[in-house]
C-alpha cells in the first residue's frame, strides 16, 4: 500500500509573523475619520448622561432639576440634527447635469469652468476635488474629520450652527462638572486642585480614594477644555471667512475672489438673514438659498 506523504505544515508562528508582515499598518484617512467620528460621538452621549443622570439631579431638585434635564435633552437633539445635516445633507457633489443645466450647447467645458480628470466632470468656479469624498464639492470649504463628510455650498450652515452648540454644550458641561466636583472635593489647599489632573485621579481612584464616575469627570474636564478651545477658534475663524466671501480652501490661495459684500455673504450660506435665529433653534427650517452654487461673480484677484 502506498504511503503518501504529508506536506509540511507551517508552523503556527511563522502564519502569524507572514500575516503581520504584509499588513500594511499606514494610517488611512477613513481611519482619521473614523476616529473622529468615534471621538466626537463618545463624548457627546457620555456628557449628556452624565449630565441627565449624575450631575443635574445633584446640583438641583424640582423643577430647576426637570428645566435643566430638558435643556440637555433640547442641546442633544440640536447638535444630533445639525451633524446629520453635515453628515447625510447634501453636499453639492459636482455632476455632469450641472454644466447641461447651465451650458446645453457647449461642447467644451465653459469659460471660468475647469475639468477634473478623476471625476470626469466640468467643475464651476469655487468647486475642487475632495480626495476623501473622492468628488467633486461645490463651493467646498474643507472636509470635516468629525463628520467624515465635506463641508461646502449646502452644508456650510449646519456646520456653523454645529460648532455653536459646540461651544454652548462643552461650556455648560464644564459648569456642571467643576460645580459638582467642587462640591463633592472643596478646594482647599494647592494639592486639592492638583488632584483634579487627570493622572492624578487615576491613580487616586486605584487607591479607593475616587469612585470611577468622579474620576470619569476629571478626566473629562481637560477633553472638554479642549474641544471649548477647538470650537471657539473655528467658529471666529469661520464666521471671518462668511463676511469675507471666501472659504476655507481658497483664503490660503493665490486666485479670484468672489466677495458679495457682508449681507450677501451671509445670504449665501444662511439664506435670509431674518431666518438665522430660526435656524439656531431649529436646524430643520428650510432655507432657499440664492443659487445652486454654480454661479459667482468675480470682483478681484488675490495675488501672491
Amino acid at each position: 500500500m502506498e504511503v503518501r506523504e504529508r506536506k509540511a505544515q507551517t508552523p503556527l508562528k511563522e502564519k502569524l509573523s507572514d500575516h503581520y508582515r504584509k499588513r500594511d499598518f499606514t494610517p488611512k484617512k477613513k481611519d482619521v475619520s473614523k476616529l473622529g467620528i468615534a471621538f466626537f460621538w463618545g463624548m457627546t452621549i457620555s456628557l449628556f448622561l452624565e449630565s441627565v443622570f449624575y450631575l443635574i439631579p445633584h446640583i438641583y431638585s424640582g423643577w430647576n432639576m426637570v428645566i435643566f434635564i430638558l435643556l440637555a435633552i433640547f442641546t442633544l437633539f440640536l447638535t444630533t440634527i445639525n451633524w446629520m445635516g453635515m453628515f447625510f445633507g447634501s453636499t453639492g457633489f459636482v455632476d455632469k447635469e450641472l454644466s447641461k443645466k447651465h451650458f446645453p450647447q457647449a461642447t467644451e467645458t465653459p469659460r471660468g469652468w475647469k475639468y477634473c480628470p478623476t471625476c470626469q466632470v466640468d467643475a464651476p468656479p469655487r468647486s475642487f476635488h475632495c480626495t476623501h469624498c473622492n468628488a467633486c464639492i461645490l463651493k467646498r470649504d474643507h472636509h470635516c474629520f468629525f463628520s467624515d463628510s465635506c463641508i461646502g455650498f449646502y452644508n456650510q450652515r449646519f456646520f456653523i450652527l454645529y460648532i455653536v452648540y459646540m461651544v454652548w454644550g462643552n461650556i455648560w458641561a464644564l459648569y456642571l462638572q467643576i460645580t459638582y466636583l467642587n462640591d463633592v472635593y472643596p478646594l482647599n489647599s494647592f494639592y486639592d486642585f492638583f488632584s483634579f489632573f487627570p493622572l492624578v485621579a487615576i491613580v487616586q481612584f486605584l487607591l479607593g480614594n475616587f469612585s470611577i464616575l468622579n474620576a470619569i469627570l476629571m478626566i473629562q474636564i481637560p477633553l472638554c477644555c479642549l474641544c471649548l478651545c477647538a470650537a471657539v477658534f473655528f467658529l471666529l475663524f469661520e464666521l471671518m471667512l462668511i463676511l469675507k466671501g471666501v472659504t476655507s480652501y481658497e483664503s490660503h490661495r493665490t486666485g479670484p475672489i468672489y466677495d458679495q459684500g457682508i449681507g450677501n455673504n451671509i445670504r449665501s450660506v444662511f439664506g435670509p438673514i431674518k431666518t438665522i435665529p430660526l435656524q439656531i433653534l431649529f436646524p430643520l427650517f428650510r432655507v432657499d438659498q440664492q443659487s445652486d452654487g454654480s454661479q459667482w461673480e468675480i470682483t478681484k484677484t488675490k495675488g501672491h
